[in-house]
Parts: C-alpha cells; structure tokens; sequence
C-alpha cells in the first residue's frame, strides 16, 4: 500500500541564480536538506505531491538541472502551477518532454495513482494585496479566480471520465492546489464548494511562507475535506504524510 506525502514550494534553482538562503538562515542548503529527507523517508512506489512554485528558472531549459533534481528523488511525483512557475511551457507536449518520468502535472487534467485520483488547479488571491503595492482591482482579481475555478472544473470532469473509465471506484480524491483555495478568516470559498462536491477528501496546497502567517493558514477538517499547507519552511523541508490508501 503505497503512502502519499507532500512538499510543495521546493523554489529550486540548482543553477545557483537564486539561492533561498537570502530569506533566512533557515533556507540554507534548503535543495540538499530536502533531497536527503525526500531519499530517507519515501519509497519508490509512493506518491510526493508537490503543488506549485517548484523552479526559479524563466525558461524550460534553465530548469533542466532542477527536473534532474526531481528525477533522482524516489517515488511518483503530482505538480501544478506555482505562481513562480515562470518556466512553464504553453503546451501539454512540451511540458510532457521536460518531465522526469513518472512525473504527473495538473492542468485542466488529472491523473490515477494506483487506487488515488488526483485533480487541482493553481487558484488565485481574493482580493489586491495592497499592502505590497498591487494596482489590480477587484474586478482584475474576479476574472482571474473566474478563470482558476474554470481550470479547476476542467481538471474534476477529467478525473471523472477516468474514473469512469477505469470501471472501479477511487479509494480516495486528493485535491491538489497552489494558493490557499480559502481565503483568510473564512470556512468555505467558491474552491472549497467545488472540492466537496468533487468527492475530495484532502486538500494539499502550499505557496505560504514565514513564521507568522496567522488566519491565511487555512488547515484542518473544514465541510467534510482536509486542508493541509505543505510549503517546505512550514514542514522542515521534510515530507509530511497525508495518508496510506
């Protein structure tokens, strides 16, 4: 039976172009801390959920040396988009050519592990980060999250006609996310209803960071689904266990 783990905002740059220790001491040697953990703790058939925020590269070939890093980590791997995922290629072929193997990317897809289904989207802020200077509106930040819940619909009709496909039912959903999919404060989102309804029973996302993150850490059973942030300062750099199914 095959365990799933998680790690999300690995922030590689095995280039050296941008070393993470600049955010803190606690950064330093984050890439080899984490390899080493990753080797010790998964096994070869087990899944590493990794949503988002996995390379500094800006191109798909200055990434080559962190999907190497990927490559040479035990166990399959499922990834969405980051916000920091500027490498990201504009097509599912080319995206598919620079994957290590057994490397499985969600987007407006989903994929089967063994008896695991695994959907998700990148999601989105809901509302202007004013306080770090951002000039978009409301209404820029509607369309955005209009387009995030389009892509995540998309990614649950796939996982559905896979299922369908397959003949037996799932043992488990595994919602995959980037951003917080529920905003600071709050119990639900227009995300979350979708996540349940989906048949999810976990929710795993990253892209927070820091010590003091306060109600924007959204973790535990909320309306049935289990949220879980795996950003790699908030775990120790270590993968943490979601469950064995």
């Amino acid at each position: 039976m095959p365990a799933v783990w998680a790690l999300s905002d690995l922030h590689l740059s095995t280039s050296g172009s941008k070393p993470m220790d600049k955010f803190g001491d606690h950064w330093g040697d984050h890439a080899g801390r984490m390899a080493a953990a990753w080797d010790a703790t998964v096994a070869d058939d087990d899944i590493v959920i990794s949503p988002g925020d996995f390379s500094w590269a800006n191109k798909p070939a200055e990434a080559a040396g962190d999907f190497a890093w990927l490559g040479a980590r035990p166990g399959k791997k499922v990834m969405v988009k980051g916000n920091h995922d500027h490498w990201w290629p504009g097509s599912q072929k080319k995206l598919a050519e620079l994957l290590p193997a057994r490397t499985y990317v969600l987007k407006k897809t989903a994929c089967i592990l063994d008896d695991i289904g695994f959907f998700g989207a990148r999601g989105g802020d809901f509302a202007p980060l004013t306080r770090y200077g951002d000039t978009r509106t409301q209404a820029d930040i509607d369309a955005w999250l209009d387009r995030e819940e389009r892509e995540l619909d998309m990614s649950i009709t796939a996982l559905d006609a896979l299922e369908q496909a397959r003949g037996t039912p799932l043992a488990v959903r595994i919602c995959c996310f980037h951003y917080p999919p529920i905003p600071p404060g709050r119990s639900h989102s227009r995300f979350s209803k979708r996540i349940r309804e989906a048949g999810a029973t976990w929710c795993v996302y990253g892209h927070l960071h820091g010590k003091e993150l306060g109600p924007a850490k959204v973790e535990g059973l909320l309306d049935g689904v289990e949220y879980r942030c795996t950003s790699c300062d908030q775990i120790d750099f270590t993968p943490t266990l979601i469950g064995r199914w």
